[in-house]
């Protein structure tokens, strides 16, 4: 009689499987957090939030004898307001009801299915939250560069770092007037800057701009980002001035790099700028953050990898090799600002942002969608009775506002480092 072989056992084998569960994708949330900690927070209504500015000085000077002689006419402060009214954000979540019973319990599954959701849900929504503030206030996440049947090549930046899969988006023309219609993301690669959908929209053209699903209309609208409230533009309109208006008032001081690597002068130039509009004690009265994507970090640390070579040839051989490349747990630096570093920011920019300047106007704060009490909605069936599966939304009314586009600096058209 043959030996017991393996497979005659199998069924009396028990399957392992690992108890965790790991996630395979960015979920950074940098900005958002850092101006909900720091920023303010004012609850609206759906009126329009006013934000007082002093925008110009006011007084007369002139020299005078006092031997009686005319001392003119004098004159006050320009004084104007800033407006904005919040706009709305959903997130959906649907789940199978079998998904619900096959994971209760740990007899049944390592993880909780649904509560896992609900966490995984409100992460995600906070990192699509957090893509919006990297825009303009247009909403535009990304641009078409190229593309070869439904693989689009995306023009840097911002490439593909601020999609996700699974995600509804809308193509836009170049101009943000003409909707081409809707597209599944399928797959993205951020490292090669490209996305994936499920079919092209109809006159899908280079060029094209991408936004969230939900946006309607010519010159849609979204989140006020760190690219709308940083602009050194005198045209446009900045929360309902015209920048025109005050040209001198609500442009962001700013060095175009024109394409260069970065290098220290680009920084110190940026902040005494600053110092040149709003006084040289500026940064002792400002606390500035510099926000930037892992490649200007990557720059950054680059020039510094000079010093650190000089400084290891002047140590004792036996006091060891110092981190060359800088370590990840100190506090990072740029001519005293601290570094703050995301994903999710414009690769070939660095913003200087005063954070207390910054601020929320919030109808909704992110939550649950609830009506009478009730989170959870069910799905109806074909047939108009119940599906075997049920929703939930988080969802969110806020705008995003700052004192004043002078209270921040940027740095644009930096080349990013070779390997990126």
């Amino acid at each position: 009689m043959p030996s017991l072989a393996n497979a005659q056992s199998v069924a009396l084998q028990l399957e392992k499987v690992r108890p965790k569960v790991p996630v395979l994708f960015e979920r950074d949330d940098i900005l958002l957090t850092l101006i909900q900690k720091r920023g303010d927070v004012e609850k609206v209504s759906s009126r329009n939030m006013r934000v007082p500015l002093q925008i110009r000085p006011g007084g007369k000077a002139s020299q005078h004898t006092m031997d009686g002689d005319d001392l003119g006419l004098g004159s006050g402060s320009t004084y104007d307001v800033a407006t904005l009214t919040p706009v709305f954000q959903t997130f959906a979540v649907q789940i199978n009801k079998l998904v619900e019973y096959a994971t209760t319990g740990n007899e049944r599954a390592v993880e909780n299915a649904t509560k896992r959701e609900v966490a995984s849900g409100m992460k995600q929504f906070r990192w699509f939250l957090d893509t919006l503030l990297q825009t303009n206030g247009n909403g535009v996440i990304g641009s078409v560069g190229s593309f070869t049947g439904t693989t689009w090549n995306l023009a840097v930046p911002p490439g593909a770092a601020l999609f996700y899969y699974n995600q509804d988006v809308q193509v836009y023309d170049p101009t943000l007037t003409t909707n081409r219609g809707l597209a599944t993301i399928q797959e993205v690669d951020p490292l090669n800057k490209l996305v994936v959908v499920n079919a092209n929209p109809t006159g899908l053209s280079n060029g094209d701009l991408i936004v969230p699903n939900g946006l309607s209309g010519v010159q849609p609208v979204s989140v006020f980002g760190i690219k709308y409230h940083h602009l050194d533009s005198t045209t446009g309109t900045w929360l309902g001035l015209s920048r025109s208006t005050y040209p001198e008032a609500l442009r962001t001081p700013h060095y175009a790099a024109g394409n260069a690597a970065l290098v220290p002068a680009n920084v110190r130039l940026a902040i005494n700028k600053i110092r040149k509009v709003l006084g040289t004690d500026i940064l002792q009265r400002e606390k500035l953050i510099a926000y930037m994507a892992p490649e200007q970090e990557h720059a950054w640390e680059q020039l510094g990898v000079t010093i650190s070579e000089i400084v290891r040839n002047q140590v004792p051989s036996d006091a060891g090799m110092p981190d060359l490349l800088f370590n990840q747990q100190v506090d990072k630096r740029m001519a005293g600002v601290p570094i703050k570093t995301s994903i999710h920011a414009d690769p070939t920019r660095i913003d200087f942002i005063a954070l207390a300047r910054w601020g929320r106007a919030v109808m909704k704060e992110i939550d649950f969608y609830e009506i009478g009490g009730q989170t959870v909605f069910p799905v109806y069936g074909a047939s108009g009775g119940l599906a075997s599966s049920y929703l939930f939304y988080f969802t969110t009314g806020f705008q995003i506002w700052m004192d004043g586009p002078r209270y921040g600096a940027y740095i644009d058209g930096l080349a990013i480092p070779n390997g990126y």
